[in-house]
């Protein structure tokens, strides 16, 4: 006898869509499909697992303190079913700045408002060890911040998808959607009431054949590590001076560590899109060093490599349903936020899949239809840091 057909398809198994999957998984009957052979091999496996709620954008923190908070849940052993494990270790983070001390004051009020503990540093270095010499205009130290595995994390939502009777299909790529209906290579068509793409980098190619217009741009960047360092520690907050774009965390001894570098790259079907660093993204990451952090000049990378985070015209997670299809739901456009927002979206998703609210996001803030080629003010070619992006739409 065949298994009932899904209630739901989630096309992507990075952490957005593992996570809605899990999340739904409960109440209905999911199919997740992977195009990769191991699901999370894309962005998830490329992600430096920093949990970051301090973000500019205010729907980014609603998403990220959800994950924050469940991330604390499953840290005192609850969800051990799935989860049985931390996936994540609370290590705190330096948030500096080196020019704009008003950079992030709304962040700053938005999450005192909410409970977070912020102190402002005088003495960043006697935290962080490797401010020691920097020049801030000011730092800010936030102790509830985590470091998440992001492997451990989709494994625990594969189990969970597995346990509660959802289906993986790994190796497959879908080709067309349309309401109630995915078309896979080979000319398979699966039927479900609900489709969520959570299709990160190829998100604007699967809504191209759709004959939709959703611009989801990919953008690359790169992580380095270094060898051995004397300052680092597991113990060592993670450290990011926001304002000119560099960060460094402690892993296996050494730094791994970005100059916040964007190059402009869409990747080819299928999966794989991972390549290696530039020569010239380790010479910014050096240069950035020396500059702003230079305790870690000496930390020469001694390898790395190169994903892709995937951006929405205004930055904003593009999230819910499509305007223009009905039952197909978008879980794309998480930029560099994917650890972050992760649990958020599979909450969110699910509650408005389900018929419910959600207090604290607004729907419309996230609506897809903002992902639409009209909405660059400059359209992007090349180096993504010379395109103006509008700052806020309609909702």
């Amino acid at each position: 006898m065949s298994a009932p057909a899904p209630q739901v398809i989630v096309i992507g198994g990075g952490l957005a869509g593992c996570s809605v999957a899990w999340h739904l998984a409960s109440t209905h009957r999911v199919l997740l499909l992977e195009q990769g052979d191991h699901p999370g091999g894309e962005a998830t496996a490329q992600n430096a697992g920093m949990l970051r709620t301090m973000g500019e954008d205010p729907t980014e923190r609603a998403l990220a303190l959800r994950t924050q908070a469940w991330m604390e849940q499953q840290a005192s052993g609850a969800l051990a079913e799935d989860f049985p494990q931390s996936v994540s270790t609370r290590t705190g983070a330096v948030l500096a700045l080196a020019h704009d001390p008003a950079h992030l004051t709304d962040a700053v009020a938005h999450l005192r408002a909410r409970g977070e503990h912020l102190e402002a540093l005088s003495e960043p270095a006697h935290i962080a060890p490797i401010l020691s010499g920097a020049r801030l205009a000011q730092a800010w130290y936030q102790p509830s911040a985590r470091i998440v595995d992001p492997y451990a994390l989709n494994q625990g939502f594969l189990a969970g998808l597995r346990r509660m009777g959802g289906q993986l299909r790994a190796g497959v790529q879908a080709v067309d959607v349309a309401p109630g209906q995915v078309t896979l290579a080979g000319g398979e068509v699966l039927a479900a009431e609900h489709v969520v793409l959570a299709t990160g980098a190829w998100s604007a190619q699967l809504s191209a054949r759709m004959g939709i217009r959703r611009s989801f741009v990919p953008i690359r960047r790169a992580l380095m590590h270094s060898g051995p360092h004397p300052l680092s520690s597991p113990a060592h907050p993670w450290t990011w001076i926001d304002d000119v774009g560099v960060y460094a965390r402690p892993e296996s001894g050494g730094w791994l560590m970005s100059a916040c570098d964007e190059r402009l790259d869409y990747p080819a079907p299928g999966p794989g899109s991972q390549s290696t660093v530039p020569e010239a993204t380790r010479a910014l990451l050096s240069d950035k060093l020396q500059r702003y952090l230079p305790a870690l000049a000496d930390a020469r990378p001694a390898g790395g490599w190169t994903g892709l985070r995937t951006f929405a015209p205004d930055r904003r997670p593009a999230l819910g349903p499509d305007p223009e299809r009905a039952g197909i739901w978008w879980a794309a456009g998480l930029g560099g936020f994917g650890v972050s927002c992760s649990v958020g979206v599979g909450q969110a998703l699910a509650a408005w899949i389900r018929g419910e609210q959600t207090p604290w996001l607004h729907a419309g803030s996230v609506n897809p239809g903002r992902a639409h080629p009209s909405r660059w003010l400059i359209r992007p070619d090349g180096d993504l840091r010379h395109a103006k992006l509008a700052s806020s739409w309609p909702e």
